[in-house]
């Protein structure tokens, strides 16, 4: 009887505890978005340190012995192919009858039952897993719909960039004119984070003239043309 009653007594106050932490989260997300709307890029790196922090906070419940090796590997396949994928796509908006909409559905379902299956002790670990649920699992797709722009005209992303992950690395690992677009696109974004971390920072600007011969080059000439 004693047992039985802790046992809701901590099912009650993790809920509570879970239902606040994510609602706190909600709240400065939210004040985020208002601050960052018009700024896709930024919204969407925000993101993807989320999610990188939500499969740490997965790998140490494995590593700790409170889940299981298979229930992290079907987790991190679910962040891979559903989180991953939604954060390259953003801020592109899906249909509730696309095929996006329709995996996402899928692949959180898979989640939540490789969690109720991969807990070690799930007596024990019952708050734990309320914790998972709704902030690790069904708490996403929340904040993911909460970014996306108002306006149906921000909703549009590149086609090019609008395509599913797993199409996306067969067509790299098979056709070699999309791994030099791919390779153009990251050099690009690449001279793009240095020109502004240069602007930014004398410092930095030093450090990159000395390591690259060619933004060196190129920087005297912007120096000699103002």
């Amino acid at each position: 009887m004693a047992s039985e009653y802790t046992l809701t007594w901590t099912l009650l106050v993790s809920i509570v505890v879970t239902i606040s932490v994510f609602s706190l989260l909600v709240y400065f997300w939210g004040s985020f978005l208002d601050r960052h709307e018009h700024d896709p890029g930024r919204v969407r790196a925000v993101m993807f340190i989320g999610l990188s922090v939500l499969t740490l906070s997965e790998l140490s419940l494995a590593a700790s012995g409170a889940a299981t090796w298979e229930a992290f590997a079907l987790s991190l396949l679910v962040n891979l192919w559903g989180g991953m994928d939604a954060v390259l796509r953003f801020p592109a908006s899906h249909d509730l009858e696309s095929w996006f909409s329709a995996k996402q559905f899928v692949l959180l379902i898979v989640k939540t039952v490789g969690y109720a299956f991969g807990l070690v002790s799930f007596r024990q670990n019952v708050s734990r897993f309320i914790a998972i649920l709704l902030l690790n699992i069904w708490g996403l797709p929340v904040l993911y719909l909460m970014a996306l722009p108002l306006d149906p005209m921000g909703q549009v992303a590149d086609d090019a960039y609008d395509i599913d992950l797993a199409l996306r690395v067969w067509q790299l690992a098979m056709c070699s004119k999309e791994r030099r677009r791919c390779m153009d696109t990251c050099r690009c974004w690449m001279n793009r984070k240095l020109v502004a971390a240069s602007e930014q920072s004398s410092l930095a600007r030093m450090a990159i003239c000395a390591a690259s011969p060619q933004y060196r080059k190129a920087f005297s000439k912007k120096g000699r043309s103002i």
